[in-house]
């Protein structure tokens, strides 16, 4: 299963502000740089960080960071962050006009000791070395803008600060930064979307199974089900939007079913979704045999990077479609597992599976 907190855009215009905001329960000594870089030290490969006075916006004593040709630029300053303490951060940030073409990173995060730039930018770091807190990319000039990133949990017991402008590729542009608030949040706020857990049950009498959700969602929230009977030849039949439906199949068989749980808050500022998936056994009338193709469970489901193979069958080869019917992805299973490409897009593909005891048909739901 996986929870998704959707943070509407009436809530990110309203973190916009033309002026710097009061910071309170600062973590850092000198967030709006009146002081030039008192306290704070070089971080990455140039040491050309600067402060500059300005009167633009939200941008008054200026961080600024030059792009360099594929180099980066940035600055550390030591802070106390405490791991599953949760933290407020809002800053000021620009992107200069830089010709008529440049592309740069501005990355804010937390490290422990020793995690070098490298590490950090190309995420080669594990969740108690380090964690990024914000990241902004662009190929064109941002005026001021005052943003924050919403309430996070740190991840470790991190001992710096950083802010580093990666030039990516050969041409960037300089970024400036200003009125940096991280400021410790506790108790961690609640996510609402914590106690919406898709469910359901089920049950057959002959070819047709008579589906009933047992989901637990927010209270006061407005639900939508969206289910997939795993039996793609009955066309539009093989979706439903009822909370309760029932289905036909063709017969006896092993069906992988998911249903797509949506929930919105009563005042419709925050969404989720969840997903629960199992496969609904419809068995063979009495005296008649079926044939044996054995059970096989794929998990994690949704999945992200890999796919391993539980069950009586074992799993050779797996073919991924798409929802057009084209074969996406093709490998051989080894040791039950299949280590999926980051090119396969978020979305529900149809797997075949060749076992040694005949093929299967599973849906296989990837999430990013």
């Amino acid at each position: 299963m996986k929870k998704k907190l959707l943070l509407p855009f009436l809530l990110l215009s309203l973190m916009l502000e033309s002026k710097a905001q009061v910071c309170v329960s600062n973590h850092l000594t000198n967030a709006d740089f009146t002081n030039n870089l008192t306290n704070w030290t070089q971080y990455g490969t140039v040491n050309t960080a600067t402060v500059l006075p300005a009167n633009n916006g939200c941008l008054t004593q200026f961080l600024a960071l030059p792009a360099t040709t594929n180099s980066n630029t940035g600055v550390e300053q030591v802070v106390v962050m405490k791991q599953d303490t949760c933290y407020d951060l809002c800053y000021c940030y620009e992107f200069p006009q830089s010709g008529s073409l440049f592309n740069s990173r501005l990355v804010l995060a937390g490290i422990t000791s020793g995690v070098t730039v490298t590490q950090l930018l190309s995420g080669a770091f594990t969740p108690t070395q380090a964690q990024i807190f914000d990241q902004i990319t662009s190929t064109s000039a941002i005026p001021p803008t005052y943003t924050c990133t919403g309430t996070f949990q740190a991840t470790g017991n991190f001992t710096s600060f950083v802010v580093v402008n990666e030039t990516t590729g050969s041409i960037g542009t300089d970024i400036r930064v200003d009125n940096i608030c991280l400021s410790s949040r506790n108790p961690c706020p609640v996510d609402p979307c914590d106690s919406l857990d898709a469910n359901f049950t089920y049950t057959v009498s002959g070819n047709t199974v008579n589906f009933t959700d047992a989901s637990t969602s927010p209270t006061g929230s407005t639900l939508g089900w969206t289910w997939d009977f795993g039996d793609p030849p009955s066309g539009l039949l093989n979706t439903s939007t009822l909370q309760n439906p029932s289905h036909l199949y063709p017969g006896p068989g092993i069906y992988f079913v998911c249903l797509y749980l949506s929930s919105v808050s009563a005042d419709g500022l925050t969404s989720c979704h969840d997903t629960f998936c199992i496969d609904v056994i419809v068995p063979p009338p009495v005296g008649i045999q079926e044939e044996n193709t054995g059970s096989l469970t794929m998990m994690p489901n949704p999945a992200t990077d890999q796919v391993q193979f539980k069950g009586t069958a074992l799993a050779q080869k797996i073919t991924l479609f798409n929802s057009f019917g084209q074969p996406v992805f093709e490998s051989e299973v080894k040791n039950n597992t299949v280590t999926l490409p980051r090119s396969l897009a978020e979305g529900i593909y149809s797997a075949a599976v060749q076992t040694d005891k005949g093929w299967l048909h599973r849906k296989l739901v990837i999430r990013r």
